[in-house]
């Protein structure tokens, strides 16, 4: 009797916390995504509370049925923190298209990361358009902002396995998938598997591509 009661107790807690997991932060996740300028499509959702640094003028679009999650229960194996998105420069940009969804992790952008239509990023992907430091120590040292960057372009239906680290001016084509914790240094083409460090081309989808609507 005890047992059932404290099951039906855990589920009803259950129940409550997904509720507001989903539907309360949704509605404050998008105040504060608003107030950060950043742009919303239809039936975004968010599972937890992102954090976002936007730099004045540049540009982060989420597309329509995206979501979002920053909330260690919103993905199965958890999340080490939750979402980050930053812009770097004032012409810096990062879209996000309809139907893709990250966990945790982060987008940092001094140019341009754009991510394709029903993308799936796995928990805790990084991926950054830039060196964030100049290369050469003296320059290090004396606080230079020459500071290497080339856009990230991803594809339309991508997955992107856990703990990925993709790097500045790397392409991934459509229907792809990268194997979790590679590191992602160079193009990866389109209708693959893909995996290691660096990043190498497992095989080719024999199904050819997919189509994405």
């Amino acid at each position: 009797m005890q047992i059932n009661i404290v099951n039906i107790i855990i589920k009803i807690y259950g129940k409550v916390y997904r509720y507001f997991v989903k539907n309360v932060c949704t509605y404050f996740a998008k105040i504060y995504c608003k107030s950060k300028g950043i742009q919303l499509g239809e039936n975004v959702i968010f599972y937890g509370l992102l954090f976002a640094n936007v730099y004045q003028g540049s540009r982060i679009k989420f597309g329509d049925n995206t979501v979002f999650r920053s909330d260690y229960k919103g993905n199965a194996i958890g999340i080490n923190h939750r979402i980050i998105l930053r812009t770097q420069s004032s012409s810096a940009v990062i879209e996000i298209g309809n139907g893709s969804g990250m966990s945790g992790g982060a987008i940092c952008a001094h140019k341009k990361v754009i991510i394709g239509k029903n993308t799936l990023i796995g928990a805790n992907v990084v991926i950054a358009d830039n060196d964030f430091h100049p290369i050469e120590p003296n320059e290090r040292l004396n606080n230079s902002s020459k500071v290497i960057s080339k856009e990230i372009l991803i594809g339309d239906n991508v997955w992107i396995g856990a703990d990925v680290y993709i790097l500045k001016g790397v392409s991934i084509g459509d229907n792809t998938v990268i194997g979790a914790k590679s590191v992602v240094t160079k193009d990866v083409p389109a209708n693959c598997i893909a995996a290691g460090n660096p990043v190498r081309i497992i095989r080719y989808n024999s199904q050819g591509p997919i189509e994405v609507q």
